[in-house]
């Protein structure tokens, strides 16, 4: 173990028994749920199953429905299997709990505490561990490490700053990484700057998020929406994040000059702000009504429905015509994965500040799916384009949604390290 990796454990565990009060802290602000609090110190009501079980860790929503897709194509392979699936949010967790099948248990993760940690793995002695995307806990990758357990790291993507932070402490990296016995790099960059850092080659096999099955909303559902708004067309500001309510608004006020009858839908990316929302969109002279108060459909005299809940992003993608997607209007958040509203077949109109996913958005550029723009006015135009003429609705391959390599790539790699069920038994 590295000083800075020593120092860290030594840091963590002095300073775990005030965890109660982070938690607590956390607690007051709606971050945490009190009949979950438990399962951040590892301990928790639910039992293991019986036979080999795969520990998958992701930070949140987006991460956590890669895993789910991903653990669904194994289970094809390995019926056998079965997961306990760590996520950071009750974003999350609310998904899960929709979404998830019998055999996949959610817990909140542990905080990255020694006895935290210790706790967890003792509890569910996993048989494997897959990592999404940047979720890297030195706690955790040790406890791994020291149990011998098989780990995957899965569409790995790191911004050009975690490189760099990376670099600066390169032997402590070496050491973190050397747990996963697979690295699958998202983007290029990535697998070029990670793979500096480790001294060791990374592939870039693409972003398993263009792979991910988007389950389309019950067609009756959307259709009764529609119906009930008495045929208003509609657009939507996806994800927002602060400024970017403002970006929409103004897109949204210029499209009224040619199109009033249209309705705004605005879903942003924490919904917890819905009430300074509200207020601001009152105070531009906004009639908007709020979903998280009130599920009447909007009538003819609201302008904007303020959708601030969680779990229902791909029913406002199937209800409207015309998709803003936040999060890279604004500097600093680095872009969110258009491949929802894309497979369910709309096309999607966002920022330039979009990071994150740079070798998505030019690859989707090139197909028509996805446009960059940089002003509201460019967004009014393009919400008026897309409104006099509409994609056609269900979800449709746009090429890049339907290349499965880095799934089949990625399934190889964890199959391989899967304990087979005559060694287990």
């Amino acid at each position: 173990m590295t000083a800075s990796l020593a120092l860290y454990r030594t840091a963590t565990g002095l300073l775990e028994p005030l965890a109660p009060l982070l938690v607590s802290h956390r607690l007051r602000a709606g971050k945490e749920a009190t009949d979950r609090v438990a399962e951040r110190f590892g301990r928790t009501m639910a039992t293991r199953t019986d036979g080999v079980v795969v520990w998958m860790h992701a930070a949140s929503v987006g991460e956590a429905r890669l895993l789910l897709d991903l653990f669904a194509a194994l289970r094809q392979q390995r019926p056998d299997i079965h997961a306990t699936l760590t996520t950071q949010t009750l974003t999350s967790a609310a998904m899960i709990a929709a979404a998830a099948p019998d055999h996949v248990v959610h817990q909140m993760a542990p905080l990255d505490g020694p006895r935290a940690v210790a706790a967890f793995m003792a509890r569910w002695r996993p048989d494997m561990a897959i990592f999404a995307e940047g979720e890297i806990w030195p706690n955790m990758l040790e406890a791994l490490k020291r149990r011998n357990v098989p780990a995957a790291l899965v569409n790995a993507r790191m911004t050009a700053k975690s490189i760099r932070g990376w670099q600066s402490r390169s032997m402590a990296a070496r050491r973190l990484f050397a747990t996963f016995d697979f690295i699958g790099a998202a983007d290029r960059a990535t697998a070029e700057g990670l793979g500096a850092v480790l001294r060791r080659r990374i592939e870039p096999i693409g972003n398993l998020k263009l792979c991910v099955r988007v389950p389309s909303p019950p067609r009756e559902k959307v259709e009764a929406f529609r119906a009930a708004t008495a045929g208003r067309p509609i657009v939507l500001a996806a994800s927002t994040h602060l400024g970017e309510e403002a970006f929409a608004a103004e897109a949204f006020v210029e499209l009224r000059r040619e199109k009033p009858r249209v309705l705004m839908i605005l879903a942003p990316r924490h919904p917890e702000r819905g009430e300074s929302i509200l207020s601001f969109l009152q105070g531009r002279g906004l009639s908007t009504a709020q979903w998280s108060k009130d599920r009447s459909i909007p009538g003819p005299g609201v302008d904007v429905l303020l959708a601030d809940t969680i779990g229902e992003l791909l029913f406002w993608y199937a209800c409207c015509d015309a998709v803003y997607l936040g999060g890279a209007s604004v500097e600093g958040v680095g872009g969110h994965n258009p491949m929802e509203p894309i497979q369910l077949g709309k096309d999607v109109f966002t920022g330039p500040h979009g990071f994150n996913f740079a070798e998505v958005f030019e690859t989707l550029q090139a197909t028509g799916a996805l446009s960059v723009g940089h002003t509201p006015a460019q967004l009014a135009q393009y919400w008026l384009s897309r409104l006099d003429r509409p994609a056609s609705p269900g979800i449709r391959p746009h090429g890049i949604a339907a290349a499965q390599a880095p799934l089949e790539t990625t399934l190889k790699a964890i199959l391989s390290m899967l304990p087979d069920v005559a060694s287990h038994a």
